[in-house]
């Protein structure tokens, strides 16, 4: 009992700092966490697709499910999804940056996108890929 009382107040103590992880805990107090954002700030534009994968990795860790006796991560991918804009050789890759509500739904406020060309970075955000997506024309 000792034992599972130290353990428990290690991970409330934990969550209390900073982490880029997750905390149900923490999402009654501060209903958005920020996720990737210290990767976020190191990637620039100019750089290849491996340096920004190299940077923000292939996982994302956003908490863990307690199995049996022990507690195993959950991650999602990173990038969370990724967007091929036809014929014009622009790759969007989205990543999660934020979550504002614990309702396991990604909504799009919810992620920064990171516009590649060729396979270099030439900027990120929603005006970016808004001004890259091709307009429907109304006859």
């Amino acid at each position: 009992m000792r034992y599972a009382f130290i353990i428990f107040s290690f991970l409330i103590l934990t969550g209390c700092a900073s982490s880029p992880v997750y905390n149900p805990i923490q999402a009654q107090t501060n209903p958005e966490l920020l996720l990737n954002e210290s990767a976020l700030k190191e990637v620039r534009e100019g750089m290849t697709a491996d340096q920004v994968h190299k940077i923000m990795g292939q996982e994302l860790l956003i908490g863990y499910a307690f199995q049996s006796d022990h507690y195993n991560p959950l991650t999602i991918a990173n990038p969370y999804r990724t967007e091929k804009i036809k014929d014009t050789g622009y790759i969007i890759e989205y990543y999660i940056n934020a979550i504002r509500q614990a309702d396991g739904i990604v909504r799009d406020d919810a992620l920064m996108p990171l516009v590649f060309q060729d396979g270099k970075l030439i900027g990120r955000g929603w005006p970016l890929v808004n001004s890259l997506r091709p307009t429907k024309s109304g006859s």
